[in-house]
C-alpha cells in the first residue's frame, strides 16, 4: 500500500527528522517530503505525521530495524527503568508463544 518512498519518509519522521532534513537525507525536496507523508496520512487514514507513523508500524510498514540499528534499540532499552524492561520481556516471551503455536 505504502510506496518506498513513503516508507523511507515515514522512517525519517520515526527518527525525529523535520521535513528540512528528511529533504536534505533523500536528496528530495521539502514539497516532496511533504507529498509523501500527505499521501502516506491519506493512505493509513492517519490525522498526522505521528499516527501514521504509529500506523506504519502497527501494520506492518515499518519496523524498528528498519528506523533504528540494534545498537540504538540497546540503548533505547538500557535506558528503560527495571520494571518496564521487565512488562517488555513478559510481553515478548508471550508474543514468541503465540507465534510458535
Amino acid at each position: 500500500m505504502l510506496t518506498e518512498s513513503e516508507r523511507q519518509v515515514l522512517a525519517l519522521v520515526a527518527r525525529g527528522l523535520v521535513n528540512r532534513e528528511i529533504a536534505k537525507a533523500l536528496c528530495i525536496s521539502t514539497s516532496t517530503v511533504k507529498s509523501y507523508l500527505h499521501d502516506a496520512c491519506r493512505k493509513l487514514k492517519a490525522r498526522n505525521r505521528a499516527q501514521a507513523v504509529i500506523l506504519a508500524f502497527t501494520r506492518g510498514y515499518l519496523d524498528l530495524q528498519g528506523v533504528y540499528s540494534l545498537d540504538e534499540l540497546a540503548d533505547l532499552l538500557s535506558s528503560l527503568n527495571p520494571e518496564a524492561v521487565e512488562t517488555l520481556v513478559e510481553l515478548l516471551k508471550r508474543k514468541h508463544e503465540q507465534a510458535k503455536a
